[in-house]
């Protein structure tokens, strides 16, 4: 009489199936091109927090739409605006913010007795700072810090920027042009 074998019995000695998926080996990788392209961020004020996260959507979907970077767009939007500003067609106007002017104290002796300081409100609290960052060339950064000069901050110039040119590509006055680039790849043998 022939014994029969259970079917499980033969993948008793089975490897593991976890065991046997090969471990990747740890490699360095090489940053020499995100040296040579780093990403140049800008801090945006507490106010433009919204439309800096709009912009950034409208970015990326952009990217998405023409298969390329985001910053390649941002890079392509920036200059439109930065174009409009060198012919004259968009003028930038400086204008204060009651809440972010600062005054010079100096001090004076006084004989009025004592004074009470009261603790500001936190209204600061909960609100995290934002950056955006791009990788486009430092001659965008320049005209963009020389743009901003001393009373507004670069991100806030930046956010104008980027919202005249989104504004622009929604009304048609702006497109896009796709261009091919040539990717090259080097081959080594390996056994």
């Amino acid at each position: 009489m022939t014994r029969r074998r259970s079917p499980l019995t033969r993948f008793s000695n089975a490897q593991d199936p976890v065991s046997s998926i090969p471990v990747a080996a740890w490699r360095n990788r090489d940053r020499t091109w995100d040296r040579a392209h780093p990403v140049i961020s800008y801090s945006i004020p507490p106010a433009l927090h919204d439309k800096a996260k709009d912009i950034r959507s409208s970015i990326f979907a952009l990217a998405q739409k023409h298969m390329t970077t985001i910053s390649s767009v941002a890079s392509a939007l920036i200059s439109f605006s930065l174009a409009k500003v060198r012919q004259g067609t968009l003028n930038i106007e400086v204008h204060p913010s009651s809440t972010r002017k600062k005054m010079l104290l100096t001090w004076q002796e006084s004989d009025e007795g004592p004074q009470e300081i009261q603790l500001p409100e936190k209204h600061n609290s909960g609100i995290k700072r934002m950056y955006l960052g791009y990788r486009w060339n430092r001659d965008i950064d320049s005209q963009l810090k020389g743009l901003a000069g001393d009373s507004v901050s670069p991100g806030e110039t930046m956010v104008f920027l980027l919202s005249y040119a989104l504004v622009a590509y929604k009304h048609g006055k702006l497109r896009l042009v796709e261009e091919s680039m040539v990717i090259t790849q080097k081959v080594t043998p390996s056994w």
